[in-house]
């Protein structure tokens, strides 16, 4: 088995749909590191942060529910615990607001 370190984004999470950050590749499990946004208006923003099991029938769970980010400054999540991620899940980003005004880069490790 292979372990492989990486980084995935979204720049300018969208507030109409949730942005789809990272898909755990085929024949791949991946552990979750950790995850940063960033919220580059000067106004408070919050973010909801999505996992979606492929292999669940109910299968959309919160990690994170409109939580605040204030604004000019970046909010670490995720990080201490890991979540673990197989083929196909998603993980996925919504923004309160459509200004366009927060980015979200995760850490990740693929094992293959």
């Amino acid at each position: 088995m292979a372990n492989v370190f990486k980084n995935a984004k979204t720049i300018s999470v969208s507030n109409s749909s949730a942005d789809t950050v990272y898909t755990t590749p085929a024949a791949t499990k991946t552990i979750i590191l950790g995850a940063m946004i960033c919220n580059k208006n000067a106004a408070s923003r919050d973010v909801t942060v999505t996992w979606t099991d492929s292999s669940d029938s109910d299968n959309v769970t919160s990690l994170l529910n409109e939580v605040p980010v204030p604004g000019d400054s970046s909010l670490e999540v995720l990080s201490g615990q890991k979540y673990v991620l197989e083929a196909g899940d998603l993980l996925k980003c919504l923004s309160s607001d459509d200004s366009a005004s927060l980015d979200i880069t995760v850490g990740v490790m693929e094992i293959t």
